[in-house]
């Protein structure tokens, strides 16, 4: 999130579905976590006062609603509260990397980003990929799983993503190269109810063999996304994306009497 409204904070919400992992705090399958953006140019130039403030400590934000004797402030807690001034290294390394060893033991892990226009989620979840300092959630998370399977207990593995947007009510498969044919009934994306949970059906799944092939695929879907331009940014995205990355292969069991799925 690197911009949130300085009135309203972002959420960001890693979580387990399937069950409890053995990282989540208190044994609960869900976290919220808050980061506030800093201010930007135009409101810095019309001076605007900052009516929400954050402890990181304190995992505690504070809303300021009003003025003068009627001014009220209502103060929240969370899981994790980031300023304005934690770096993207430093909100991965507190929340999602600790799902990444849960994700290499066979839990299944979801983060999204929640936040009116403007407030970064775009920046938190993806950042910018062409400066490593700034990469978000997604490009850091890839790379911890790379990281991951050059352990010698993880063998026959393959990693496969993927790039749903929606946009309007309509799907948009943002890795498909052209070759799918769209106009076949059976090339249509559809939102389905499989045995294993909600699925897109005809959404492609790219295999990639390093961090830097998720990069290069994520750069190729930016060109895709739908942006427009708002009074509180001028390249927004306009829409919801998933993005998704599947690891299968098998792991050495500790007392080394055979493998698991």
């Amino acid at each position: 999130m690197a911009p949130p409204t300085p009135s309203r904070p972002k959420a960001m919400a890693p979580s387990t579905p399937s069950r409890p992992s053995p990282s989540s705090s208190g044994g609960s399958a869900i976290q919220v976590v808050v980061r506030l953006r800093p201010m930007n140019e135009s409101e810095k130039k019309h001076g605007t006062l900052p009516v929400v403030t954050a402890k990181t400590q304190e995992k505690s934000v504070t809303v300021i609603k009003g003025k003068g004797p009627r001014q009220i402030k209502s103060s929240f807690t969370f899981d994790n509260v980031f300023t304005a001034f934690s770096t993207q290294e430093e909100v991965f390394e507190a929340t999602v990397k600790p799902m990444i060893s849960d994700v290499m033991r066979g839990f299944e892990s979801t983060v999204f980003a929640y936040g009116q226009t403007g407030t970064g989620k775009t920046h938190t979840m993806e950042g910018s990929l062409s400066s490593p300092e700034l990469y978000g959630v997604i490009p850091r998370s890839a790379q911890a799983i790379f990281e991951h399977l050059k352990q010698p207990q993880y063998k026959d593995q393959v990693v496969t993503c993927s790039y749903l947007e929606i946009y309007n009510e309509e799907l948009r498969d943002l890795l498909d190269d052209g070759t799918a044919k769209m106009n076949d009934k059976q090339g249509k994306l559809e939102i389905m109810e499989g045995k294993n949970g909600t699925f897109c059906r005809n959404l492609t799944e790219r295999e990639v063999k390093s961090a830097e092939d998720v990069l290069n695929l994520m750069q190729k879907a930016q060109q895709q996304r739908i942006v427009g331009e708002t009074k509180m940014n001028k390249s927004s995205s306009r829409s919801h994306c998933l993005f998704t990355i599947q690891v299968h292969g098998k792991i050495t069991l500790l007392n080394g009497d055979g493998d698991m799925e």
